[in-house]
């Protein structure tokens, strides 16, 4: 009877030991806002739970980089010569670490917003 029982849950508590991390799809939501503050894009993402704000963005919007940072979302382009550049926010937080630091969660929401790093507060 003994033996039974570790038969049964021994797998089962190493299935939970050595995969504990089991990906979880979820969804969040997202906003694009462009520099005169009006929503460009505004929908429901789906992504494994602990994905990055870097992946889930990538693999949902037309991205374009240059040096690590972002310069175009969906073809609209962040303006260097006005200091105008994107700015990413998660559940109003802005992200101040790397796009591939920040870990997104079930129902998180996401704002890319093209910021005036001159004359705005850039944390809002």
């Amino acid at each position: 009877m003994l033996i039974k029982r570790i038969a049964i849950f021994l797998p089962l508590f190493l299935f939970f030991v050595y995969f504990p991390t089991l990906a979880i799809e979820t969804t969040g939501t997202f906003r694009i806002i462009n520099d005169n503050k009006e929503t460009i894009v505004s929908k429901e993402v789906s992504f494994q739970e602990g994905e990055t704000l870097y992946e889930v963005t990538k693999r949902t919007f037309d991205v374009e980089e240059s040096k690590g940072n972002i310069i175009s979302i969906n073809g609209i382009n962040s303006i260097p010569k006005k200091n105008i550049h994107w700015a990413a926010f998660v559940n109003g937080e802005f992200v101040e670490v790397g796009l591939d630091e920040v870990t997104l969660y079930a129902n998180d929401h996401v704002v890319w917003a093209l910021k005036n790093y001159d004359n705005e507060e850039i944390l809002k």
